[in-house]
């Protein structure tokens, strides 16, 4: 499988995870505009196909993480707790916004409508402030420790 692997660069990992970041903060914000404007069913839909983009593309960023990951050939000991601390992080993430867009799809099904979950807006405010975490972590890796750069 590792093999497998190497067919991707070892730079996907950043080139994915941008996309993550961008997608859940407005996914974020089209919760917040849903939650302030409950009658326009525009930003409850957004929210909620926004989320499963959050979701595919949180699953897309780890699985570039874990290719990235297997170009390492050796994480310091200095920077591994950090290094696992971003992992962590990102599969917070991830399980948030599965709880988050599992909340909205019940709510929307037993509403027979679109309205934002102020439940499921919180998981997703929670996530977002993870990934930033996880991104903040991912950047002083890469830019103070030079971790991934060859």
């Amino acid at each position: 499988m590792t093999s497998l692997y190497h067919l991707f660069p070892s730079t996907i990992h950043p080139m994915v995870v941008h996309l993550t970041i961008a997608v859940n903060y407005i996914c974020t914000l089209a919760g917040v505009i849903g939650l302030i404007r409950r009658k326009d069913e525009f930003w409850s839909k957004a929210f909620f196909y926004m989320l499963i983009l959050s979701i595919l593309s949180t699953l897309a960023a780890g699985l570039a993480g874990v290719i990235s990951e297997s170009y390492l050939h050796h994480i310091p000991h200095t920077v591994s707790g950090m290094f696992h601390k971003h992992k962590e992080y990102g599969e917070l993430t991830g399980v948030l916004l599965i709880v988050s867009f599992v909340i909205q799809t019940v709510s929307i099904w037993r509403a027979r409508a679109f309205r934002v979950s102020v439940f499921a807006f919180l998981f997703c405010l929670v996530s977002t402030i993870l990934v930033s975490l996880a991104g903040h972590l991912g950047g002083t890796l890469v830019y103070s420790y030079g971790l991934g750069v060859r």
